[in-house]
């Protein structure tokens, strides 16, 4: 929950910031419609339908394995950077190198567009940090 809040706070104030120093009527069109399909695309449906229930599910699984050594690796466990099973091992690290390939094409862009961009990301991070939090009491039942 720090990490998403942290990113949040970073994109979104870097996205307000932009937002504050103006924008064309069609920058304004960009923000809207980028902002949307994020959220709704990743927030929505990326990140609060599948990915943080499978955050969920991971930790339950974690208290009942035996192996100190996944216990420890809590965290990467649960993003399945570690783990026994290939398939969900290869998705966590191609989405892992994927979301950094992003981050530098985002860098690249010229302002208005990466304020832009990162404040869609940031609505979109927001998003799972709810359904986290609103999830949090459930999952440490």
């Amino acid at each position: 929950m720090l990490i998403l809040a942290s990113a949040v706070w970073r994109l979104g104030h870097r996205g307000i910031v932009t937002i504050q120093a103006g924008l064309s009527p069609f920058e304004w069109f960009g923000l809207v419609a980028v902002t949307t399909a994020f959220v709704y695309g990743e927030g929505v449906r990326a990140l609060g339908r599948r990915w943080v229930p499978d955050v969920i599910d991971r930790a339950r699984r974690l208290r009942s394995d035996p192996s100190r050594l996944m216990r420890l690796s809590g965290p990467l466990y649960g993003l399945r950077l570690v783990g026994r099973d290939r398939v969900a091992l290869f998705w966590g690290w191609f989405t892992t190198v994927a979301i950094v390939v992003a981050v530098f094409v985002v860098r690249a862009l010229p302002e208005p567009w990466r304020g832009i961009v990162d404040f869609a990301v940031a609505g979109a991070l927001m998003w799972a940090l709810i359904v986290i939090v609103r999830r949090f009491p459930e999952a440490i039942r």
